[in-house]
C-alpha cells in the first residue's frame, strides 16, 4: 500500500472522530484526504477495508457505546446527540442493528460484542484479575505533546506492532530525533469489544521536536495538556487489559468524572524493545473532562 496513501486516509479518519456531531459528506472528508470524491470512497475502501459511511457510523456507534460505559447515569438521548446521530430513534436503531441488543437493554457494564469471545482470553483474563494486584488509579497532570506516530492494525498482534515500531525508530533516526530519550505514547482509539478484529488501530508514537513534519505513513498528532486517570500495568498483555477494565468499568462509573473526548493512551515507562516484547510495563491513561 502507497505510504502517502495511508497517510492521507489516516487524516481523513482523524477528521471523521473529532467532527462526529458534524455533517460529514463524503466531498469534506475528501478534501481532508487530498483525494478527489470521484475516487476517494475507493481508495478509503482499500487502505481500510470498509467504506467512508461504515467507518463513521461504527465510529459514532463506539463512540456512544464508550459514554454509556464510562458514565452510566447520562440519558440515551444526550449520549445520542454527543455521538453525532440526529434523533435517538436513529441511534437506538442503528444500534440495535448492529449489537443485537436495544441500549435500552445494555447493563452498560457487559462485554457488547457482536462476535464471540474466545474462552481461552476471558479465562487468561479471569486469572490476571485474581493473581495480580490491585489496580491502583491516580490523577495526573500531564503537559501538551507533539507525537509522530505510525498507526497499526491489528497490533495486538505482535509482528504487525514490532514492525512498525522499527520502522518509526528508524525513521527518527533519520532525522536526527533523540528517540531512545523520548516519551513513548500508544493510542487506543478502537474497543477490541466493539470493534472487528481485523479493523482494531491504534497509534504508536514518540514525542518529537516542533521541526519534525508528517511524511509518508508518519503521521503527526498535537496532544493538548489534560489531567487524566492513570493506572500502572506491568506484566503480560493481559495485565493491560486488567487496569483498562477497572478504569472504565469501576472507576469512571463510580467516581465524579467525565472522560474527555480524547482517544484512551498507554504511556510507556520502558520502551518494550528494552524488557522485551513479551512484557510490558505503562500507564493506562484516560484524559478527564474539565
Amino acid at each position: 500500500m502507497n505510504p502517502e496513501y495511508e497517510r492521507r486516509v489516516n487524516r481523513a479518519m482523524d477528521h471523521v472522530r473529532a467532527h462526529l456531531t458534524e455533517e460529514l459528506s463524503l466531498g469534506e472528508v475528501a478534501k481532508v484526504a487530498s483525494f478527489s470524491p470521484h475516487h476517494f470512497h475507493r481508495v478509503f475502501r482499500a487502505v481500510t477495508g470498509q467504506t467512508l459511511n461504515v467507518f463513521t457510523q461504527r465510529a459514532r456507534l463506539e463512540r456512544a457505546a464508550y459514554l454509556m460505559k464510562s458514565s452510566p447515569e447520562r440519558s440515551l438521548a444526550s449520549i445520542a446527540l454527543d455521538a453525532g446521530f440526529s434523533a435517538h430513534s436513529d441511534f437506538t436503531r442503528v444500534f440495535k442493528q448492529h449489537y443485537g441488543v436495544a441500549p435500552s437493554r445494555w447493563d452498560r457494564r457487559s462485554r457488547l460484542d457482536a462476535r464471540e469471545i474466545v474462552d481461552a482470553y476471558a479465562e487468561a483474563l479471569a486469572a490476571a484479575k485474581a493473581e495480580g494486584p490491585p489496580v491502583e488509579p491516580r490523577v495526573v497532570e500531564h503537559p501538551p505533546l507533539r507525537l509522530a506516530y505510525v498507526r497499526v492494525r491489528t497490533p495486538f498482534i505482535g509482528p504487525a506492532l514490532h514492525a512498525a515500531y522499527a520502522r518509526l525508530c528508524a525513521w527518527l533516526e533519520a532525522r536526527g530525533v533523540a528517540w531512545r530519550e523520548a516519551p513513548l505514547v500508544g493510542l487506543s482509539w478502537d474497543c477490541y469489544e466493539t470493534t472487528p478484529l481485523d479493523q482494531v488501530c491504534c497509534d504508536l508514537g514518540f514525542g518529537v521536536p516542533a521541526y519534525i513534519a508528517a511524511e509518508g505513513e508518519v503521521g503527526v498528532h498535537e496532544l493538548p495538556a489534560v489531567t487524566s486517570v492513570d493506572a500502572r500495568a506491568l506484566g503480560p498483555l493481559v495485565r493491560i487489559a486488567v487496569v483498562w477494565e477497572h478504569l472504565y468499568d469501576v472507576w469512571l462509573p463510580l467516581g465524579s468524572r467525565a472522560p474527555a473526548d480524547l482517544p484512551a493512551m498507554k504511556r510507556f515507562r520502558r520502551r518494550p524493545d528494552e524488557i522485551g516484547w513479551e512484557t510490558y510495563d505503562l500507564d493506562c491513561s484516560i484524559a478527564l473532562a474539565d
